[in-house]
């Protein structure tokens, strides 16, 4: 620590008073707004709690032309209150809570992460506020940030039970072309449900796409108090618009290697040699959750 001497006798001592009572009064003062930023921080994170948890499963198929084997299966979880919701993946929160701590916990350059688990399988997550719903998702070795455009549904007349709880049937049509029905409840009159399945009359308890790749169902309701915040969202690269995020998606299916710098070689993730027409067929057959 430098400190500086300031005499204060002589015939500068009113004004080298002065100015230590003005430094001490503009420290306390920056102290003052820091805390008050801090705790206004702290406060407006307690005070936007959830009051339900919804436990999802999701089942994805995302090579549409070998179902039996490249299917994904995870589990996320929504949290959501009247305003806001987040919708994500708990085994991805645990995982990059776990590197986030390490990395700030660090002593003399020295990481200490423990042991981490496998990489998770989904790394997105998916967060409203109000109407705006902001999807982070990931292409590559980076997180992108995003709006989703709004769905409208159609309601259907169609209706069943599904694990005892009274269901209604709806239908959308996505901004990326892709049909989605979703069973919704009037048990629970929230216009929620998971990833960016939100604005029906009721809580979805279960979604799936027309080609049944895609197919997210609750499996578990329960009131909380657990926080809202939006996950994954450090350090992600926040796009004006959706279809930025789709050309950069497309352009790393088309060449993997694109975000390796120097580079002009083109592979496919396995390691094989693609052409122009080999990689755009893979790409027009993938199945996308977006």
């Amino acid at each position: 620590m430098f400190c500086t001497k300031i005499n204060l006798h002589g015939e500068n001592s009113k004004k080298n008073y002065t100015f230590v009572k003005m430094f001490q009064m503009k420290s306390i003062v920056t102290i003052y707004f820091l805390l008050t930023a801090l705790l206004s921080g702290q406060l407006s994170a307690q005070s936007n709690k959830s009051f339900m948890e919804v436990s999802y499963r999701m089942k994805f198929f995302p090579d549409s032309l070998n179902l039996e084997r490249s299917i994904t299966v995870d589990n996320l979880i929504l949290l959501f209150n009247d305003n806001s919701s987040v919708y994500f993946s708990k085994e991805a929160r645990d995982y990059f809570t776990q590197l986030k701590n390490g990395v700030s916990s660090s002593k003399n350059g020295n990481i200490s992460l423990g042991v981490l688990p496998s990489l998770p399988k989904s790394r997105g997550s998916v967060y409203k506020s109000g109407e705006v719903i902001t999807a982070t998702l990931p292409v590559g070795r980076y997180f992108y940030s995003f709006e989703e455009p709004k769905l409208l549904w159609a309601l259907l007349d169609e209706k069943t039970k599904i694990n005892g709880i009274d269901c209604r049937l709806a239908k959308t049509l996505t901004d990326t072309g892709d049909t989605f029905f979703a069973w919704y409840t009037m048990e629970y009159p929230y216009s929620e449900g998971p990833f960016r399945f939100k604005g029906l009359p009721g809580l979805i308890i279960k979604v799936y796409n027309k080609n049944n790749t895609i197919s997210i169902e609750a499996t578990n309701l329960k009131e909380t108090a657990e926080s809202i915040e939006p996950f994954f969202n450090d350090g992600s690269i926040e796009l004006k618009t959706k279809s930025i995020f789709l050309k950069q998606r497309k352009d790393y299916n088309d060449n993997p290697n694109i975000q390796n710098m120097n580079s002009n070689v083109t592979f496919r993730k396995d390691g094989v040699l693609l052409d122009n027409a080999t990689s755009m067929k893979k790409i027009e057959n993938n199945v996308f959750l977006d």
